[in-house]
């Protein structure tokens, strides 16, 4: 049975509008070297922490399902060039949970010149209908805390923060500086609530309980008479 197999980009994008001044494609083998140096330059914190693993060739051979070629691998790469010069101007990669039937982006960057105008905002939207397309149920998305673009794009499309995640990942947080840092997590569910099965509310205790009803509203269950419970599907 395929499931959640990466499909062809036309299929993973369908309905998607990508700005006519920029194109989308997959990764190719051929890109990966200049991709891992782009990355050098234009993100220069990826040398630490779990996204440093971007910057090594090996990585994307070894995980990455790639342009043209037919194996199914767990990750993919999504490159956005500038049509007028074909550069690559960014990239964003995509992981999939077969199991449990999620998606997830592991990376986005953009060449600084072209930060602002829009590429980095298509990351949160392409992560969503790549995942309905190849099967995902849930789509995850963990958001650094270092800006506010990432956050607020994420609840611009729907989707609900869910938790901030303290020592998360490590990062460069200044010049000679790297520390363990917060990130926020994101989610929406991509499946109706018929499919989602609401946790006891008899063995959840008071913390539980108190950020569940923060988080999503009332359980049916609570007595309390806290406001009706409002199911945050995509």
């Amino acid at each position: 049975m395929n499931v959640m197999q990466w499909r062809s980009l036309e299929e993973m994008l369908k309905g998607l509008v990508v700005p006519e001044i920029y194109s989308v494609e997959l990764l190719a083998r051929e890109d990966i070297p200049k991709v891992t140096a782009l990355l050098r330059a234009w993100y220069p914190d990826i040398r630490v922490g779990t996204e440093s693993r971007h910057l090594e060739p090996a990585f994307y051979e070894r995980e990455f399902s790639l342009r043209g070629e037919s194996e199914d691998r767990p990750l993919t790469a999504l490159v956005c060039r500038a049509r007028e010069s074909n550069d690559i101007i960014g990239l964003l990669t995509l992981e999939k949970n077969v199991r449990g039937l999620q998606i997830s982006a592991p990376m986005g960057a953009v060449e600084p010149t072209y930060r602002g105008l829009g590429i980095g905002q298509l990351g949160v939207p392409v992560l969503e209908v790549v995942g309905r397309s190849i099967g995902a149920e849930v789509a995850l998305y963990y958001s650094t805390l270092k800006v506010a673009r990432t956050q607020r794009n994420a609840e611009r499309h729907g989707f609900k923060l869910v938790g901030l995640v303290p020592a998360f990942d490590v990062d460069a947080i200044g010049p000679g500086t790297v520390k363990r840092v917060y990130e926020a997590l994101y989610a929406k569910v991509l499946v109706g609530p018929e499919k989602v099965h609401l946790p006891d509310w008899n063995v959840l205790i008071p913390s539980t309980r108190a950020l569940f009803t923060h988080l999503f509203g009332a359980h049916p269950a609570d007595t309390a008479g806290s406001p009706p419970l409002e199911l945050r599907h995509g």
